[in-house]
């Protein structure tokens, strides 16, 4: 690892679990978390740690669901960056809340449970936080619907879609 990769998202307790976010969050999908898995000249992993630098210094904090690791996985040195990343990032644990908001706004959007649950336990995840949220991902097809849905629960405390 790289010391420009080690000095990245410092503010992000090392071995963080948590039950939930307490500040504003940006949650990874398996998208954006198998960009840190690419090497380092990588344009998209280049982009996507522009952009969590950028929101860690408004006061975001960095995350995944914990369904995220059995969701994207990888071997050899690809693996190892991505392990250590994690190790960077809060991991959050699907609780019962998650669960239930997941299953609401699947409920909400029309989406199927059966290809659409990972998504909304992503979205449903930033959903908990008591601040404003974003969630990173490259699909485009149930992430922005899951997270409107969200926002509107919300009573307009944005979980916005942040296409990678």
């Amino acid at each position: 690892m790289s010391k420009s990769d080690r000095r990245r998202l410092r503010s992000v307790p090392e071995s963080s679990t948590v039950n939930h976010f307490t500040g504003p969050a940006v949650v990874l999908d398996a998208q954006a978390v198998s960009l840190l898995a690419e090497a380092a000249n990588d344009p998209g992993r280049r982009r996507l740690l522009a952009l969590l630098k950028a929101y860690e210094q408004a006061g975001y904090v960095a995350g995944i669901s914990v369904l995220t690791i059995a969701e994207e996985r990888r071997t050899s040195e690809p693996g190892k960056r991505l392990a250590w990343w994690r190790s960077q990032l809060v991991r959050v644990p699907v609780s019962e809340q998650i669960a239930l908001e997941a299953g609401t706004l699947l409920e909400h959007t029309g989406l199927s449970g059966h290809r659409s649950v990972v998504d909304a336990v992503v979205v449903a995840t930033a959903a908990i936080c008591p601040e404003q949220a974003r969630v990173l991902s490259s699909d485009e097809s149930h992430i922005p619907a899951l997270a409107k849905a969200a926002t509107d629960r919300r009573h307009g405390v944005p979980v916005e879609f942040r296409k990678i």
